[in-house]
């Protein structure tokens, strides 16, 4: 049967009849219509447009949508509301609206029959599982900012493992690995937003900052964040007044699930995988696992309460041989002059690169991160509610790294032909690097909000997040023509170790002058023992109030807010470091070589041929130091080094904030500014010894905002904005140790931190054009600009009369970052979108589609070492385009979806003193691919493919690139599992 609203709308049905005689299926209505059953919802589009609805009640009761804010006809409300109801509009009058039921029922519709069925009769709620882009897009079209997002829905359809993979599938970001060139590279780690890197961008939950434990780097460490952890990822690209201004690139806003939102509902999901790399390295380690379950109820007389509890589990292999011929500097390739004598300047050489660092790597890494997550909510009525989400997230990475090392001395003789040549002499080196590390995160958020009327609204919150990291590493190397004293462990070159070179595509194979001598393990004698303890502590603890007067989204005319947060940051940083070396030529002789100490599985290197790779017995390595402490000589100089690592920071900034409003209908203009004080302690070690320095830094900003937006039509909507942002120095560049000598006269060396630093500030200029069309379809395109002052680059500089630590020195030469360069950026970033191709005959009209494309250009005048400037031409890990394509088709149980995610090249590192060795990412393509078909009602298998091409990371440098920098393989993963979404009674 059909039923013409709730009673609510049926008591206004007698006023409807008075109501003047309007064309409704065209007249726009700000509708704001909570989460529940389609059919309230339904009834809501009724009551606040007049327009009367009419349903088939008991399929619209039985099925649940989400909130549906913003301005737009009757129809399109309807329309939106219904997607995978299983209704569909069979009239749509200037004054109601006629829905009729579609056959066969989908999914959702079998599951609440069959759960009737078999059930007790009470009440049976099912959220839809069908792929949409309708929330995101939603979020898009009602945020007063520049925003793009995803959805839950699109990422529980990828293989994205974490909020970094998920996020590269949005408009203007593109995803980084590891940092650490000592570490594998096999994942994303860090997001870049608009082309900057992800330290100039905050990571938000509900919009207060989780802490990063990075000793050096304040962007978040999103990759430890599980993906099932939102319900969306938000890209906030203009910053209002509201918002902490460190965002040059933007926010990233990570939404928590609310169960008032998705109703009552359980889903859990348990996957196997193998990686096509592992067991490359040490035997297969076994299956990947990712486990994950979710679920949410309304509870209380009134469905005032509301929880969503949810908890994840991975486990995760790699492993690669990687090849890296240079270091994080772009030391493994320089130039020869015609005498033999290395040189830098590509003019005064011969004009071939030789490779004189050729580095093999194995990586096994055993990934493991588990999360829990939990939100309480209380919604006594519409005046108040109040909102506490917690959150714990551990990663644990038991990464083993074994090098094998090629290092020349000297006698360079060219070869027949420009790419090869000899290196007469040098020596060879097999190492391991165990490097276990711990990251803990701890993260709790209250916010509350009170109306006074319906006017004068309070909202406050309280934060605070912690995160902790933890590495022992632990380094073991062997070392052909080892030299051990009673004061020096020293190793020395032979002709045995030289090699002849070829270099084929930029990358280098050597062979051996005695390949027979390299391959034999008892030729390598022991070299070091290192140990390095790391551990680094983060806390972020902020408060928030904010006092609104006709300033939500549905009030018209003008609003007036205004807001204060005061923001605390603690960073701690500490550095135990220790060497042992043989103590003399006869305890060498009892730690033996290294055939006693190498695993039975021997490895080929890549660019080092005919030659064996040995694998060090970390466990034999271990245990002939504990055993025998009496066989070593610890150096007593690297405690200057744990001394130089340590700081501690303590950072507070107080910010308030006001803004004004006016909106209309169509048309909303908002102006605000911000007043942000920082106020920075930073105390350090004094060049390595135990001698304390403590330094202060404060600084301040008024920091002005304005967004404008046009709904030009129902469907159309233009932005423009502006505003003023900031990106603070690192913590390293505040908290670095001050080391300084002299050579017992009158000059001295000094590198030191600098707390004097200035936060780079950037004005932004955005404009943005969005057409949404039906079956939720989207044609943006948005246009940006940055212009970037005060840009922090570490600068030598001579200096005379310099006062240092009461002395005043002839000439110093001091180290430290300073601002000291400009930048800018602009980009164009488009997107295509529609949910279905319905205009296609037969089945194709089941596909969807979604696009998009930013393209950048930056640039940045980089302070050389002479003193000199040179423009970069992109900022750094700043690709000039990214591109996403996604594919997907749904039917009835079957969704497969097709997803490509392109990143352009970009500069990883600018060398201060010759341009060929500036080092660039290249650019990166991946597929990735899912599909899923319910067996029952509730029941989904799924398989999905990461990185079906299997591609690889690489960085190159030179004068055309054309130079390996490192390369590092990437396996293709294939996921099979189960995904049980069974209905959930009430």
């Amino acid at each position: 049967m059909f039923v013409l609203f709730s009673s609510a709308s049926m008591l206004a049905a007698p006023a409807l009849g008075a109501l003047p005689v309007r064309a409704d299926g065209v007249r726009t209505v700000r509708f704001d219509i909570p989460a529940g059953t389609l059919a309230a919802a339904l009834n809501e589009v009724g009551r606040q447009s007049g327009v009367r609805v009419a349903f088939p009640y008991d399929r619209a009761s039985a099925h649940r949508v989400a909130a549906l804010k913003g301005v737009m006809t009757a129809e399109q409300a309807v329309r939106a509301l219904i997607v995978d109801s299983g209704l569909t509009i069979s009239v749509a009058g200037s004054d109601h609206i006629l829905l009729a039921a579609t056959a066969p029922r989908p999914a959702s519709a079998q599951a609440i029959s069959a759960a009737r069925d078999a059930g007790d009769g009470g009440e049976v709620v099912v959220t839809g599982y069908r792929l949409s882009n309708r929330r995101a897009l939603a979020s898009k079209r009602n945020s007063d900012q520049v925003i793009d997002a995803v959805s839950q829905d699109e990422v529980s359809q990828l293989p994205d493992v974490n909020i970094v993979e998920a996020a590269r599938r949005i408009p203007g970001l593109s995803v980084i690995s590891d940092r650490d060139s000592s570490r594998g590279h096999d994942n994303y780690q860090y997001v870049t937003m608009r082309g900057l890197d992800s330290r100039y961008n905050l990571v938000t939950v509900d919009g207060a900052q989780v802490a990063s434990a990075d000793s050096s780097y304040r962007g978040a460490q999103l990759a430890m964040l599980p993906a099932t952890l939102v319900s969306e990822i938000q890209a906030i690209k203009t910053v209002t007044a509201q918002y902490d201004p460190h965002a040059l690139g933007g926010q990233l806003n990570l939404v928590s699930k609310s169960a008032f939102d998705t109703g009552n509902f359980f889903t859990a999901q348990a996957l196997g995988g193998w990686t096509s790399q592992d067991g490359k390295v040490v035997p297969d380690r076994g299956a990947n696992i990712r486990a994950s379950a979710t679920g949410a109820l309304t509870f209380g007389a009134g469905d005032q309460f509301g929880l969503v509890l949810s908890g994840e589990y991975q486990q995760l292999h790699a492993s690669a041989l990687a090849s890296l011929p240079g270091d994080s500097g772009g030391a493994g390739w320089t130039y020869y002059k015609a005498s033999g004598a290395q040189t830098a300047d590509i003019a005064a050489s011969t004009g071939a690169a030789v490779p004189v660092r050729v580095q093999d790597y194995a990586f096994d890494e055993r990934r493991e991160r588990y999360s829990v997550n939990g939100k309480f909510e209380y919604r006594p009525g519409d005046h108040f509610g109040l909102t506490v989400f917690a959150g714990y997230y551990h990663e644990m990475s038991d990464e083993d790294r074994y090098e094998a090392l090629a290092l020349p001395a000297s006698g360079y003789k060219p070869g027949a032909t420009a790419d090869t040549g000899t290196l007469t002499s040098g020596n060879y080196q097999l190492g391991l690097v165990a490097q276990p590390e711990k990251r803990r995160t701890w993260f709790l958020n209250g916010t509350a909000h009170y109306d006074f009327d319906d006017k004068l609204k309070l909202k406050v919150g309280v934060s605070d997040s912690s995160a902790r990291y933890s590495e022992d590493r632990w380094m073991y190397k062997w070392n052909t023509g080892m030299v051990i004293t009673a004061t020096s462990a020293k190793t020395s070159n032979s002709a045995a170790y030289g090699y002849g070179y070829q270099t084929i595509g930029g990358v280098p194979y050597i062979a051996m002058n005695d390949a027979a001598a390299a391959a034999n393990a008892a030729n390598y004698g022991p070299r070091y023992w290192r140990n390095i303890d790391y551990a680094i502590e983060n806390t972020v603890r902020s408060l928030r109030g904010d006092l609104g007067w006709n300033f939500d989204e549905n009030d018209r005319g003008l609003g007036l807010d205004l807001g204060v947060n005061q923001t605390l940051t603690r960073v701690d940083n500490r550095l135990n470091y220790r060497e042992w070396f043989a103590k003399n030529a006869a305890s060498a002789a009892s730690i033996g070589t290294l055939d006693q100490y190498a695993q039975p599985t021997v490895l080929r290197p890549i660019m080092a041929t005919g030659i064996n790779f040995y694998l060090i017995d970390q466990a034999k390595a271990a245990a002939v130091l504990a055993d025998h402490p009496d066989w070593f000589r610890e150096n007593g100089g690297r405690v200057s080094d744990s001394n130089s690592g340590y700081y501690a920071l303590r950072e507070s900034i107080t910010a308030g904030y006001g803004q004004v409003r006016w909106r209309a209908d169509s048309f909303n203009l908002q102006a605000g500014l911000r007043y942000d004080s920082t106020a920075i302690g930073v105390t350090t070690h004094v060049n390595g010894t135990s001698a304390l320095l403590s330094r202060a830094r404060s600084y301040a900003y008024a920091l002005p905002s304005a967004i404008a937006t046009w709904d030009v039509t129902g469907a159309v909507k233009l932005r423009a904005g502006i505003s003023e942002t900031i990106g603070r120095p690192d913590y390293g560049q505040y908290g670095a140790t001050t080391t300084y000598s002299n050579d017992g006269t009158a000059t001295l060396s000094v590198s030191q931190g600098n707390p004097e630093l200035k936060p780079r500030r950037a004005w932004n200029y955005d404009l943005s054009a969005e057409w949404y069309v039906d079956h939720g379809g989207l044609l943006s395109a948005a246009l940006f600009y940055k212009d970037i002052r005060d840009e922090i680059f570490n600068r030598t500089s001579t200096f005379n009369n310099y006062a240092f630590d009461g002395v005043t020195y002839t000439s110093a030469t001091v180290s430290q970052p300073v601002n000291a360069s400009r930048a800018a950026i602009k980009g164009l970033e488009v997107q295509a979108i529609r949910d279905k191709l319905d205009f296609l005959p037969g089945p194709l009209g089941d596909l969807g589609v979604s696009l998009n494309a930013t393209w950048l250009e930056g640039h940045f005048d980089f302070i050389m070492d002479d003193g000199g400037a040179r423009r970069i031409g992109a900022l750094f890990n700043q690709p000039d385009h990214i591109y996403n394509a996604s594919l997907y088709y749904s039917t009835g149980p079957l969704n497969v979806r097709l997803a490509w995610n392109r990143i352009g090249a970009s500069p990883v590192s600018v060398d201060s003193q010759v341009a060929w060795r500036d080092i660039w990412a290249d650019s990166r393509d991946q597929i990735d691919l899912q599909a899923s078909y319910y067996v029952r009602p509730w029941v989904q298998l799924t398989a999905q493919v990461q990185n079906l091409t299997k591609t690889a990371f690489e960085a190159h440098l030179g004068q055309d690139r054309e130079l390996l920098q490192t390369r590092y393989p990437v396996g293709r993963t294939i996921w099979f599992g189960v995904v049980f979404k069974p209905p959930v009674r009430k």
